[in-house]
C-alpha cells in the first residue's frame, strides 16, 4: 500500500469535508502505491453482482454509475461520502442501501470491508457492462460543465 499506509486514520478522515473534492483526492491516491483489488463477478438470472474485499486502512474512489444503483456492505465498517452536501456516514455491514446515479462515492475502510454492486442485466461480458452501467469522466465533464474532471 505505499505511502497509504503512512497516513493515519484521523489524516485520511480530515478528507472527508462537505465541500471535499472527490477528483482531488482521487489524484493525491494516483500518485502512490496501491494495491491491487481483484473483483469477483457473479452472474445469476439476469443479475450482475461486483464485489470486491478491501482491506481495513484503505480509502476507496468508485466509479460514477448511469444509474441508481443498489450498494452492499455484506461486513465491515467505512466511512462512506456520496457527496451532496451531505457529510460522509459511518457504516457496518450488513447494510444496504441505494446511491443516485452520477454519484462518485468516497470510503475509508476502518476494517476489512466486502463491498457489492448489483446491476440487472443479462449481460455477462464485462466491457458491455462496463460501457452499460459506468459513465467515463470525460463524457461525465461534458454533461456537467463546471464540474471537476476526475484523470488523475
Amino acid at each position: 500500500m505505499g505511502d497509504l499506509v503512512k497516513k493515519t486514520e484521523l489524516e485520511i478522515l480530515s478528507m472527508f469535508n462537505l465541500e471535499l473534492d472527490v477528483c482531488s483526492v482521487e489524484r493525491w491516491l494516483k500518485t502512490m502505491k496501491g494495491i491491487e483489488i481483484d473483483p469477483e463477478h457473479v452472474f445469476s438470472g439476469g443479475v450482475y453482482i461486483r464485489q470486491i474485499t478491501v482491506p481495513a486502512g484503505s480509502l476507496i474512489i468508485g466509479k460514477r454509475h448511469r444509474h441508481e444503483t443498489c450498494n452492499m456492505l455484506l461486513s465491515g465498517e467505512m466511512s462512506l461520502y456520496v457527496g451532496g452536501g451531505r457529510p460522509p456516514e459511518r457504516i457496518s455491514g450488513p447494510l444496504i442501501f441505494t446511491s443516485k446515479p452520477g454519484v462518485k462515492k468516497m470510503a475509508y475502510c476502518h476494517t476489512d470491508v466486502i463491498f457489492s454492486n448489483i446491476h440487472p442485466t443479462q449481460e455477462t461480458d464485462l466491457e458491455t457492462i462496463e460501457k452499460e452501467f459506468i459513465i467515463p469522466e470525460k463524457e461525465y465533464r461534458l454533461e456537467h460543465k463546471g464540474d471537476q474532471l476526475c484523470l488523475g
